[in-house]
């Protein structure tokens, strides 16, 4: 799905556009004139699905330079090993949970507590090598910089990536913020509320006109907005309003 001249949407499951495997995340393709940026990877349940997308929209997996995860959890990170070894890119993902995302650590991204559940009973979370990005950090491929910003609260540390693509100041949040304002605060090991309110604080305060969350719609105008509803509720000393999630 084109979104814009250059980003496209080619992965979207059953809490978005269901286009590819039920579990997939929005995974998101930026075309930098040099090659592409993809954000997040998918589960890695049919990834041929994605690639076939890929392909529709006239790229080739080769095309994929560089890969940027949110974060750590199955919907988002499982693929990366599948992109990594099917197009050589680097992979980037947040450095508090790099080291799980290279070890297969199915324990520290709560897998093991979703199996049979969530996941599937077999699923398995591949091992995949990444570079670590920390607070503020930049990955840049031709005419595309995208600018990395923690987001610590729905995970250990969620990575939101910021920059401007098309004329337009783009934030790509994953699991961080969606729209509207809502959240997903899960029962795990590695959640934090008061994190989550002091960075989402600084988010908003970021240029944001277009917002590509990890589910549900994405917004092109005024994405800032969402943002900051999230902002207010909790400075109200309330939790926003939950993403409404099914299994």
């Amino acid at each position: 799905m084109k979104i814009t001249d250059h980003v496209y949407v080619v992965a979207s499951g059953k809490l978005g556009f269901s286009f590819t495997h039920p579990l997939d995340c929005n995974v998101f393709l930026i075309d930098t004139g040099s090659g592409c940026i993809m954000i997040d990877s998918g589960v890695n349940l049919e990834p041929e699905r994605i690639v076939n997308v890929i392909e529709s929209h006239g790229f080739q997996p080769g095309d994929v330079k560089k890969l940027l995860l949110t974060h750590y959890h199955g919907d988002h990170a499982g693929g990366a090993a599948f992109f990594r070894n099917l197009s050589g890119c680097e992979v980037y993902a947040p450095a508090k949970e790099a080291e799980a995302i290279a070890a297969g650590d199915e324990d520290a991204n709560s897998i093991s507590l979703s199996k049979g559940g969530f996941y599937p009973s077999d699923y398995v979370f591949p091992k995949c090598p990444v570079t670590p990005l920390y607070e503020g950090e930049s990955v840049t491929l031709g005419n595309v910089t995208m600018k990395g910003y923690v987001l610590p609260g729905h995970s250990l540390e969620d990575m939101v990536y910021h920059g401007k693509i098309d004329g337009k100041q783009c934030l790509f949040t994953g699991d961080g913020v969606f729209a509207a304002g809502q959240v997903l605060i899960q029962s795990l090991h590695d959640v934090s509320i008061y994190p989550y309110k002091i960075h989402m604080k600084k988010i908003s305060e970021l240029p944001i006109d277009a917002l590509f969350p990890g589910h549900g719609v994405f917004c092109l105008e005024n994405g800032g907005d969402h943002v900051k509803a999230a902002v207010a509720k909790f400075e109200s000393g309330l939790i926003p309003s939950q993403l409404y999630y099914f299994v």
